[in-house]
């Protein structure tokens, strides 16, 4: 028969859960976890951006955006698991490929026509995807990330066509940008 713990034992185990939360936040704060967020900052504005001033077509850049993020993102990781012991686990990483492949295949099931300004709302929301499943197996500041900005990219594509690139520099590059400042000069 299981024992019911005391109010100090559970108070005890709340203490360890939050030390545990503040060690976790204070890592990736010191540990760069922020740039990331700027990076990917910079190349969701960039991408808009680029499409707003050059039109849609010039949506052809964006792979070569990423590409650049992805590499500085990498960088960033692998100076960054120098200093940090507990390598990604095998499971994270497979169910991140696992979401990336399937949204790769979407596209060609559907068979859709699919415009700039839809692909690229499409896989914005992919990336948030990722951040929610990466907010549940990590920290909940990437799950409200990923909920808020699938949000303001619904907003985007629904009510704010007119201006969906600039919504999107805003709010989506906007978003991470301010995450990544708060993470690196308010968290604590």
């Amino acid at each position: 028969m299981p024992s019911e713990l005391s109010p100090q034992e559970a108070g005890a185990l709340l203490a360890d859960i939050d030390a545990a939360r503040a060690t976790m936040r204070r890592a990736i704060r010191e540990h760069r976890g922020h740039y990331h967020l700027w990076i990917w900052g910079v190349a969701w504005v960039a991408m808009p951006l680029t499409a707003h001033f050059g039109g849609d077509g010039a949506a052809r850049f964006f792979p070569w955006i990423c590409l650049g993020g992805g590499l500085l993102s990498f960088l960033t990781g692998f100076t960054q698991s120098r200093q940090i012991r507990r390598p990604a686990r095998g499971r994270f990483i497979a169910v991140m490929v696992t979401v990336w492949v399937f949204a790769a295949l979407f596209p060609f099931v559907l068979r859709a026509p699919f415009d700039p300004r839809t692909l690229y709302a499409f896989l914005c929301l992919v990336a948030m995807q990722s951040y929610v499943i990466a907010g549940l197996w990590t920290d909940s500041y990437l799950l409200w990330l990923g909920i808020i900005v699938t949000l303001l990219v619904l907003a985007g594509v629904f009510l704010f066509p007119g201006i969906f690139w600039l919504w999107m520099a805003a709010c989506g590059g906007g978003s991470l940008l301010l995450t990544g400042f708060y993470i690196r000069h308010c968290w604590r």
